[in-house]
């Protein structure tokens, strides 16, 4: 009895506000053109798997663009219903229509009469042929009459409150769960164009269709009509008494001098603030409080800075106060963020399966008496299972190391950010030497100064076990690399950054080693084409592990089978490379920024 009364007490906050959808649960997101997007219902399957990873819930993506209540180009609303939810066998449904009901037009009570009776004829269905089910009204995502100017008086969005007002309404009669996508997201365009005008008009660029950032709002909404909690996990932990003072949600253990073993029983949402767009988004709006809410506190600090490890890496530097007051991790890029992040790619995987089996194969090839139909379709199908499957693994809870050691970070500069001082061309390197290295833009850059005529840039000291963090940007079509442990000749270990046709960035290559086994990682579903990466690389030991972290996920775990350095070296420079030969694109750049430096233990 003892123990179910600490588990009740450690989930308390959870069951207090208990969350929408159970185990068992079968979830089918019916709309137009905006579910069809599979972005706001992607971003709440991922909270659901996350946050309650021990329930079974499926879920079936059935947007279709241009659908109103009546239906559109899937159909009939009946053949839709009959083949793209009741099929499904749902235990809940949503229902998203309205933005092409109103036709973008002033309100006219006939074709708002067609809309009303439309959605009190789906409602209908659904209770008469899916008994039980549990029906979530969505009042329409919003028109922007916000960052735009209204078309015509009005505006068409009061056009959408008015059908939004009409559900609010109809849900009280029939007893449905109400969802409002509409005004959270004109709240957070209000504040976000006092922040930025311009770029507030990219959240929905359209005025119709969000893009993520948008369709993270109105994933908020559907997830507060569901009631969602906002805890992942709160630690509390007193410093002078080495004790833990409270937790929710989570397991803390082997606590010692600031270090302890710590099993969240949820993961953070895995926000990706490093888009500007969606930072403007998520900063102009409430979603963090009330959904995202990972808290560390730690009191009874020694004035000054103090700096979180989780696993080894550098999380945050935060002072005493701030340790005190608490620290929301689900807000920096942990390995708790990276674990769900990975779960969210495999949220993507799924539902584009799946809607490749509906959209490419089910119907438009159902009436083509087609043998193989029902196999291929059946085929994907368990694929489809597999990915979610592996979806549900990948969100299973982990135990983590923390570590809280007193003082700021370890990481220091690696480049000054003005000149090349600390730094020196190699005379001797076989892919040439190069004299087109400068600093332009706050960058590292280089170049082949004639055709086919490479180079690299080293340290001028050397660094044995490290880890080093930077940012890149290389043009596409050039071969370049990062070198470790390299000597004047550039023998070295490399992670390539080989950004071209059939290349590959973050790997690991063994630059004029020998024995060393090239590892190719998953890479181009991280990258940010076009666009600033954080790379992060740590190598260590005399055999060396080096593991490779891209814009906050790890993507490569290599351990050599031996030294391969000549010599047996086990310490080197760190370069940059330009690629010799024909690897590269006339004009092209390699370009590295914010380099910092991480010495570890010997």
């Amino acid at each position: 009895m003892r123990h179910l009364l600490t588990s009740l007490l450690l989930l308390s906050p959870l069951l207090a506000q208990d969350f929408h959808l159970k185990n068992g649960d079968r979830v089918v997101f019916f709309g137009d053109s905006i579910t069809d997007q599979r972005l706001y219902t992607t971003f709440t399957e991922t909270f659901a798997v996350t946050r309650y990873p021990d329930r079974n819930i499926t879920f079936t993506h059935s947007g279709w663009g241009g659908d109103r209540v009546t239906g559109g180009a899937g159909g009939g609303v009946a053949e839709r219903l009959e083949r793209d939810v009741f099929a499904y066998k749902p235990t809940v449904v949503s229902i998203m229509l309205g933005m092409n009901d109103g036709r973008v037009r002033a309100f006219d009570q006939q074709i708002f009469d067609t809309y009303a009776n439309g959605f009190r004829n789906i409602v209908r269905q659904l209770k008469e042929k899916a008994p039980g089910v549990r029906i979530t009204a969505i009042q329409p995502s919003p028109y922007d009459d916000v960052t735009y100017e209204p078309r015509f008086p009005g505006g068409y969005n009061a056009v959408l409150l008015r059908y939004a007002d009409f559900l609010s309404q109809l849900a009280k009669e029939q007893q449905l769960t109400l969802a409002d996508l509409n005004r959270p997201v004109t709240a957070m365009l209000a504040k976000a164009k006092a922040t930025d005008a311009a770029q507030a008009q990219k959240i929905i660029p359209d005025r119709v269709h969000p893009g993520p950032a948008g369709h993270l709002i109105m994933a908020g909404g559907l997830l507060q009509g569901w009631g969602a909690p906002s805890v992942v996990s709160a630690v509390t932990i007193d410093a002078k008494a080495q004790k833990v003072s409270a937790s929710t949600n989570t397991t803390v253990s082997n606590l010692n001098r600031l270090s302890w073993t710590q099993l969240d029983r949820a993961l953070p949402f895995p926000l990706d603030t490093a888009d500007p767009i969606m930072a403007l988004a998520v900063n102009s709006s409430d979603f963090v409080d009330r959904f995202n809410q990972q808290t560390l506190k730690v009191t009874g600090l020694p004035p000054g800075p103090h700096t979180l490890r989780i696993d080894g890496s550098e999380v945050a530097t935060r002072t005493a106060a701030e340790w005190a007051a608490g620290v929301n991790l689900a807000t920096l890029r942990t390995p708790m963020w990276a674990q769900a992040a990975q779960v969210h790619a495999l949220t993507l995987r799924r539902a584009n399966v799946h809607n490749t089996r509906w959209r490419s194969l089910q119907v438009p090839l159902s009436k083509d008496g087609l043998a193989g139909l029902a196999k291929a379709t059946e085929a994907i199908d368990v694929l489809t299972a597999e990915l979610t499957e592996k979806q549900r693994a990948a969100a299973q809870p982990v135990a983590h190391q923390f570590e809280l050691v007193a003082g700021p970070s370890a990481f220091k500069a690696l480049w000054n950010g003005k000149d090349l001082a600390g730094w020196h061309i190699s005379q001797v390197n076989h892919h040439g030497k190069t004299e087109a290295w400068k600093v332009e833009d706050g960058a590292i850059t280089g170049t082949q100064d004639r055709p086919g005529h490479g180079g690299i840039l080293l340290t001028d000291r050397p660094y044995k076990n490290f880890e080093i963090s930077l940012e890149v940007n290389p043009t596409y079509g050039c071969d370049g690399g990062l070198f470790l442990r390299a000597n004047e000749k550039g023998e070295a270990y490399q992670v390539l950054l080989d950004y071209l046709d059939g290349g590959a960035v973050g790997g690991i290559y063994g630059e004029r080693l020998k024995g060393v086994q090239t590892f190719i990682p998953n890479w181009q579903e991280w990258y940010r084409r076009n666009d600033w990466n954080h790379l992060r690389a740590r190598i260590e030991g005399d055999v060396p592990r080096i593991r490779v972290w891209m814009n906050g996920i790890l993507i490569t775990d290599f351990t050599d089978t031996a030294n391969h350095l000549p010599g047996g070296a086990n310490s080197g420079m760190i370069a940059v490379q330009v690629h010799a030969g024909n690897r590269w694109v006339p004009g092209g750049k390699q370009r590295f920024r914010n380099l910092m430096i991480r010495e570890l233990p010997n």
